[in-house]
């Protein structure tokens, strides 16, 4: 048992399998954050949203170790947050506050996501069936001017690994931004036709979760998971972008560059405002190097 711990500080997730009895066993945390932030009220306009880097290592194997019943190597992590393999993409949801003891400023992971880009073939065809293949194809109609040279099982999809939220926060819809934020960034893919993950049977509360957010279930694997000398089934969801979702995303995206563009474009009511703005900006600096 760790030092200063005591039973209202114990931690379960549905991820865990249930014992005999049904229930899942609750277990102590291994991070660090859920000590850090006791009794810190968080805003979600305080939450930031960036992605990981390898600073972040230590603390992510941690959450894991909390979140999945798996024993995830540190090879697995460390390819993950190496930002020069494109082939992964991480999201962490971050609560920044000082502290007044050491005088300096915490950084704390509130949740993360690791997310990994596959073609469509690599993950389909091997462990789920044609069925779910079939299904993309038909599905697949914002892409005509390449649907001429590129097969279907050649469109890419964005696999969701792993994504978590600490065990006191998750009723702040960090989970939903998250999800939310790996949907934009697979959006801007022309050739991503959606986004997958697996989720073991039991784990009801996730799956209500991805239904909620327009996943469906496309296949079922037997014993794919082996979970504290236990097998278990897997359920593969699966949402699939519609040519509307694709267009919608498109026409936010010009409209925030049309946004940004006019901002530039100078009328002699704008060109005063912005050299004030300069010279106020210009002063501010000006002084903090004076105090320094």
């Amino acid at each position: 048992m760790p030092k200063n711990s005591n039973k209202k500080n114990l931690i379960f997730s549905e991820a865990f399998p249930p014992n005999k009895r049904g229930y899942r066993d609750k277990i102590y945390p291994s991070s660090s954050s859920h000590s850090l932030l006791e009794g810190i009220k968080i805003l979600p306009e305080e939450i930031i949203y960036k992605p990981l880097s390898k600073q972040h290592l230590e603390e992510t194997k941690k959450l894991h170790k909390e979140w999945f019943p798996v024993d995830y190597s540190d090879t697995f992590f460390e390819k993950i947050l190496d930002k020069k393999n494109y082939w992964y993409f991480t999201i962490g949801a971050f609560y920044y506050f000082i502290d007044k003891e050491k005088n300096e400023k915490k950084e704390i992971i509130l949740g993360l996501a690791l997310c990994e880009w596959v073609y469509v073939s690599d993950y389909f065809i091997r462990h789920t069936s044609k069925k779910a293949i079939k299904e993309i194809c038909r599905n697949i109609n914002f892409n005509e001017e390449v649907q001429s040279y590129i097969k279907c099982e050649d469109y890419r999809c964005v696999y969701i690994m792993t994504i978590g939220v600490l065990d006191e926060y998750r009723k702040m819809k960090i989970g939903t931004n998250l999800l939310n934020k790996i949907i934009d960034i697979a959006l801007t893919d022309n050739l991503c036709v959606g986004v997958y993950l697996d989720v073991v049977y039991y784990n009801y509360i996730a799956i209500k979760f991805y239904e909620k957010n327009n996943f469906k279930k496309v296949s079922t694997i037997r014993n794919y998971y082996n979970l504290k000398g236990g097998k278990y089934d897997c359920n593969v969801f699966l949402r699939i972008f519609t040519r509307k979702e694709k267009d919608d995303f498109k026409e936010k995206t010009r409209n925030w560059f049309e946004k940004l563009a006019n901002y530039f474009i100078i009328t002699p009511f704008n060109f005063v405002i912005k050299i004030f703005l300069f010279f106020l900006l210009f002063q501010c600096f000006r002084n903090k190097i004076k105090t320094e």
